[in-house]
């Protein structure tokens, strides 16, 4: 009796096998052709290489329907897809931009936010403006001469800034902080510089 026990649930075993294969091949056959019908997108953000070293941003994107925040990759079928991308602060978006998905292809997308610069005029030993707010490593200021003579700026930070008559001068902060500006032989018109 013994005996006939495992002989009968060897049988079953050697039957299942065969059935067991043929399921597994056919859900790899179908998994395969799916995937062969999708596609990969990559999305990445990052500033622009105006100022300094593009650098890689982590912003939140959408591509049809679906949210993620860069670097985001996203399976998709093949078709034609539009990736928005956001407003965010201290930097213009970029458009929309649509792109076409071939089945089993990877297409990337990569975004450039350019970063919102700041201008300060200096004009006659004063300027337009006490105070402003920029982003570390990331806003430049440009302060910008429109008279016909020198102007001559100074800090603690950058030492002595001339600026010539009719041109600019654009720096980007690389410490936070709070930074004081003013003209060389006069103390009543100061510019402060907050660095976040």
């Amino acid at each position: 009796m013994k005996g006939r026990g495992k002989k009968s649930r060897f049988g079953t075993l050697v039957f299942l096998i065969p059935i067991l294969l043929v399921v597994a091949l056919v859900a790899f056959a179908v998994i395969d052709r799916i995937s062969l019908q999708n596609g990969t997108l990559i999305v990445e953000a990052q500033t622009s290489a105006k100022y300094y070293p593009a650098q890689a941003l982590d912003v939140p994107v959408s591509v049809a329907g679906k949210a993620g925040t860069t670097p985001y990759t996203l399976t998709l079928s093949a078709g034609a897809y539009t990736v928005n991308f956001p407003t965010t602060k201290w930097f213009v978006a970029p458009h929309s931009r649509t792109v076409n998905l071939t089945a089993g292809g990877t297409s990337y997308v990569v975004g450039t936010y350019s970063p919102i610069p700041v201008f300060v005029s200096v004009d006659q030993d004063h300027f337009n403006t006490t105070s402003i707010e920029v982003l570390r490593a990331i806003t430049p200021v440009t302060w910008v001469n429109p008279s016909s003579s020198y102007e001559v700026i100074s800090s603690n930070l950058t030492g002595r800034l001339f600026i010539p008559p009719m041109q600019n001068y654009t720096y980007v902060f690389s410490s936070q902080g709070t930074f004081a500006f003013s003209f060389v032989g006069t103390i009543s018109h100061e510019l402060v510089v907050t660095v976040v």
